[in-house]
């Protein structure tokens, strides 16, 4: 029989390093989307919140600046332009001078449960940086904006 573990004594004696900070990002991000999703349960969509965001303010944004915009390859996008399309919050538009390329625009239906999405956005920010003076948020996000850009540069 092996004796009981007994955690604290086990990190203290191993001296854990810390939790990686992709790891806790990683965290971070589940529990937001997790959350959102709550808040817009709602609606007959359960993901691609954000993309639908850009679209509308993006006002003919095409398939590959989307993907630019998420820092994706153009097959995720296509995946959720088709959920959004099969769920009635975006159409595809082709180019008139470039074949090729379609534009994407949001319906009247997206219209309707944008306002919706921003709030809840909005909310879920306000609760994620609860206790946070203003000082720390843009602290916050400079950090955030320059972890991006450095994994983006390598």
């Amino acid at each position: 029989m092996q004796p009981e573990l007994n955690l604290s004594m086990f990190k203290a004696s191993y001296n854990f390093m810390k939790e990686p900070v992709e790891r806790i990002m990683g965290k971070i991000s589940k529990m937001s989307q997790d959350t959102l999703q709550k808040i817009l349960s709602h609606l007959d969509i359960d993901r691609s919140f954000y993309p639908l965001l850009l679209i509308e303010a993006g006002k003919g944004i095409t398939q590959q600046e989307l993907a630019n915009e998420l820092s994706c390859d153009k097959v995720q996008v296509v995946r959720i332009i088709d959920y959004l399309s099969l769920n009635g919050y975006v159409d595809r538009i082709q180019n008139k001078t470039d074949k090729r390329k379609y534009e994407l625009v949001v319906t009247e239906k997206a219209k309707t449960v944008i306002p919706d999405i921003k709030k809840a956005f909005k909310e879920l920010s306000a609760v994620s940086l609860k206790g946070l003076t203003e000082t720390q948020k843009n602290e916050l996000y400079t950090i955030l904006v320059t972890i991006e850009s450095n994994l983006y540069n390598t």
